[in-house]
């Protein structure tokens, strides 16, 4: 992959463009909603981290995922101009063989294409190929760009619940630097993180506040689409702590203890019943390793055995032998889940990606560690239990570094799979921390 002149020049123009529509929208919003004296600021960010993708795997690497990508994303946008009929059809998913046949030399042929989920990262970035001219950089920014309405949504979120702690939270949801490295690039990671900020912001809308319901079920449906499409089990996971959130905030309803301890188990097997059913009807939707229990816990070993073979180099780590039963996987929980926080270790980098890396790693280990020793567990767990938004992201941070610390033994895979979880998990960190020293009242 090499620059140009155009390159360059659409780069500047795009950047500029965007970064003048961002604080005109700011200007407009800022009297009523102060956090968006970070709106901007946040964008710039994702521009940073896109374009550093970009350069890292183009000058470092000298290829990898993002590339493939993209220049899969260039072959079917091509097409759009020799086939439309076919271009739709593949873009909404339809992978035939038939439709593979309309690429042709004119077009160049794709890679991924047997791969659904790879090949989704293709399909949603073929428009903006277009849009960007077929470069690159270009490209990556206007991906950048879309995928930043996702985080935002996140964060105004967690603003709306704690008012009080609009600098905090812009750390932990737009400025950490996995976040903006990892969540800018053609990549998965870009994307699933954006939509699960609308998964998770569409829900609130519709359960708790009951605001612009017609919009926010048709961003759920997006949302959701885009979940499954390129790595179901984040949406698993999301869905999970959502069902946490609901069951909680039902709870907290009753402000009695007599009525909360009389009630709470019946709302509890009614809405875990609920979330069971919705949880086995879409993994059998989506089908393959997703389909039941004992097919998930295989696929998992197998993956974790394949990611520590010696072709990554040393870049691998080993939680120990994974027996593929439920309690031989629970087993390892304690390990999983702390690879799943916080690995690589520092000590365990190889080159500069993986030391950032383990420097966010290490920054979180402390973090944690401070607020247990400086609060103690009694008030850690009044404060996540007070609040049925913090209850969720906790769950969902463990659950989800459970899953892919068990399922994954190489760094490289490991620091992009990690990012769904950051904001909930660091979020969760501070308010927890600012309920405790500073007596705020957040209202559930």
């Amino acid at each position: 992959m090499h620059y140009n002149l155009l390159d360059i020049i659409l780069v500047f123009l795009y950047v500029i463009l965007a970064i003048m529509i961002a604080r005109m929208h700011a200007k407009k919003k800022i009297n009523d909603f102060s956090e968006y004296k970070y709106y901007t600021w946040g964008l710039f960010a994702k521009f940073f981290g896109g374009i550093s993708v970009c350069l890292i795997y183009t000058f470092y690497y000298s290829g990898g995922d993002t590339v493939v990508y993209f220049n899969s994303a260039v072959a079917l946008g091509k097409l759009l101009f020799v086939n439309p009929k076919a271009y739709f059809s593949i873009l909404f998913g339809n992978l035939s063989a038939e439709n593979y046949s309309m690429f042709s030399y004119a077009t160049g042929w794709p890679t991924y294409f047997n791969d659904p989920q790879s090949f989704a990262v293709a399909r949603f970035v073929s428009p903006f190929t277009i849009l960007g001219f077929r470069s690159f950089l270009a490209t990556t920014v206007l991906v950048a760009a879309f995928n930043y309405s996702g985080i935002w949504r996140l964060y105004r979120l967690f603003v709306e619940k704690f008012p009080e702690m609009k600098p905090q939270l812009a750390i932990a949801i737009l400025f950490m630097p996995s976040l903006i490295f990892w969540g800018s690039g053609i990549l998965k990671d870009s994307f699933t993180i954006s939509a699960g900020g609308w998964f998770v912001y569409s829900y609130y809308r519709i359960t708790m506040k009951r605001k612009n319901i017609f919009t926010s079920i048709l961003m759920l449906i997006i949302s959701s689409y885009v979940l499954i499409a390129i790595k179901p089990y984040i949406f698993f996971s999301l869905l999970i702590g959502l069902v946490v959130w609901y069951t909680a905030d039902l709870v907290n309803k009753f402000k009695k203890p007599f009525f909360k301890v009389l009630v709470s188990p019946i709302i509890i097997l009614m809405v875990w019943g609920l979330g069971s059913v919705l949880v086995m009807y879409f993994g059998t939707l989506v089908g393959g390793a997703y389909k039941d229990i004992d097919t998930l816990i295989e696929k998992a070993v197998v993956t974790q055995d394949d990611l520590k073979r010696e072709y990554y180099q040393g870049n691998s780590f080993d939680i120990g032998v994974i027996n593929p039963t439920i309690k031989g996987v629970l087993s390892k929980y304690p390990e999983a889940v702390t690879a799943g926080l916080f690995r690589p270790f520092i000590w365990e980098s190889r080159n500069p990606v993986m030391f950032l890396a383990g420097v966010e790693n290490l920054f979180l280990m402390v973090l944690l560690l401070f607020i247990i020793f400086s609060l103690g567990p009694i008030k850690i767990l009044k404060a996540t239990f007070k609040d049925s938004l913090l209850l969720s992201s906790l769950v969902f941070s463990l659950s989800f570094a459970f899953s892919i610390g068990l399922s994954t033994s190489n760094f490289g895979s490991l620091v992009r799979y990690k990012i769904p979880l950051i904001p909930f998990f660091v979020s969760y960190l501070f308010v927890v921390y600012y309920y405790n020293r500073k007596k705020v009242i957040y209202s559930d």
